[in-house]
């Protein structure tokens, strides 16, 4: 039925343009901000569930940063030790020497020698042990130890504690006996402490690289929810535009066709 009142075509071309306007509008926003979601409206669960991974994201790639400086710790620590080792290699050096009696007489000249440069590798190790710091904090010390936030996992902690040195002189060769035995057991010390601190260096590492999967695996679910398909919205960007323009042609048709009433009246 003919209305004059009611134009119901033109009502129903204009409603669709509206949608087809609609899905245009977002279609462009899409590609614009390289966004599928791009307000709640768009996918209320998709968002909840994006802000999470995104927020996943960032806790393991902090947490893998904090893992890779607590190796720089360690390592900085494992450094200065290997040094220690080898001053505490000389000085198992000079201590044979100087329990030879042809290093000369108790308190000798030669055996003052041997002494001054022992007594300078002591004073090295405590300097070591005292001031070597990472990022202002000491690396070594009787309560030193390393605590690693590491994401998801549980925190890596990895106790330095100090520096174990030798003891006593070599100005005597008795005194270079006993400094022979302390200078032995500050090397097993040190071994020993090496070896915890490489096991922890190992185990950050592994962390690290758990972490840097997370990281991966959390970005292409994140993406796979959260980033719009380029192709896709392209494909739709055509559509819409179609539509448009053919929404406009029929919307002008349907206002023409009441036209036609008036010739009846002619």
């Amino acid at each position: 039925m003919t209305s004059i009142l009611n134009n119901i075509a033109a009502l129903g071309a204009s409603r669709q343009l509206g949608v087809t306007n609609q899905g245009l509008q977002k279609t462009i926003e899409r590609l614009t901000s390289g966004k599928r979601i791009n307000h709640a409206a768009d996918d209320a669960a998709g968002l909840a569930i994006s802000n999470q991974l995104g927020a996943d994201v960032r806790i393991a790639s902090q947490g893998r940063r904090n893992a890779n400086d607590g190796i720089s710790y360690l390592q900085t620590a494992d450094g200065v030790l290997d040094e220690v080792t080898n001053l505490l290699t000389r000085a198992a050096e000079l201590a044979q020497q100087a329990q030879s009696g042809t290093s000369g007489a108790d308190a000798g000249t030669g055996k003052k020698a041997l002494d001054a440069e022992y007594l300078k590798i002591i004073t090295t190790i405590t300097d070591l042990n005292a001031n070597t710091k990472f990022n202002s904090t000491a690396v070594f010390g009787a309560t030193a130890s390393l605590t690693v936030a590491v994401g998801g996992f549980s925190n890596i902690t990895v106790t330095t504690g100090a520096i174990t040195n030798a003891t006593t002189s070599l100005d005597t060769t008795a005194n270079a006996v006993t400094a022979a035995a302390s200078i032995t057991a500050a090397l097993t010390a040190v071994s020993t402490l090496r070896g915890t601190i490489g096991a922890g260096q190992q185990q950050l590492q592994s962390v690290s690289n758990s972490l840097g999967i997370q990281v991966e695996n959390f970005t292409a679910a994140y993406s796979q929810i959260r980033d719009a398909n380029i192709a896709d919205e392209v494909v739709n960007l055509s559509k819409f535009q179609i539509l448009n323009q053919s929404g406009i042609s029929a919307l002008g048709q349907a206002n023409q066709s009441g036209q036609s009433i008036l010739a009846l009246l002619r």
